[in-house]
């Protein structure tokens, strides 16, 4: 009885395991790489965002009004006479706000009042504090494996 050159039931089976067990390695790994670059780009796009309703609202000469809005994964940014939309940037579905629905204003000066936002990612699993310091000109994000204790007194 001659051999066949094709391959066997079980070699077959070992390959089909293997190329799957491949795939879906892969498959998951590149969702959450993914998932945390869309959270590495939200940082810089919320920065420049900050900046535009600043800019807004000295040029305009009025208070400008930022809203994040958890339940949409969203950050609006608008005028608060006219109700005018002037920006919005989309949250990546895996950072968290753990202050649901914070609004604060941009004065005409540019100044905004101090503000802590506490995040959680999923796709890290890490606590990224994001910190507005000088009247709102600056804001520090921070990424830390635990959570902060809640300061007493503060938002």
């Amino acid at each position: 009885m001659p051999r066949s050159r094709g391959f066997t039931l079980y070699e077959m089976l070992i390959v089909l395991v293997i190329v799957s067990g491949l795939t879906v390695l892969v498959t998951f790994q590149g969702q959450r790489h993914q998932q945390l670059l869309a959270e590495r780009a939200f940082w810089p796009s919320w920065q420049r965002m900050w900046t535009a309703g600043r800019q807004a609202a000295i040029r305009r000469r009025e208070v400008v009004g930022i809203r994040v809005i958890s339940a949409q994964h969203v950050v609006t940014l608008s005028t608060i006479k006219g109700h005018q939309v002037l920006g919005q940037l989309r949250i990546p579905p895996t950072l968290q706000l753990r202050d649901p629905d914070t609004a604060w204003t941009i004065r005409p000066s540019g100044a905004s009042t101090a503000l802590r936002m506490e995040w959680y990612s999923t796709a890290s699993h890490n606590w990224i504090y994001q910190t507005f310091q000088l009247g709102g000109a600056i804001f520090y994000v921070e990424t830390t494996s635990t959570r902060r204790p809640p300061r007493v007194g503060a938002t």
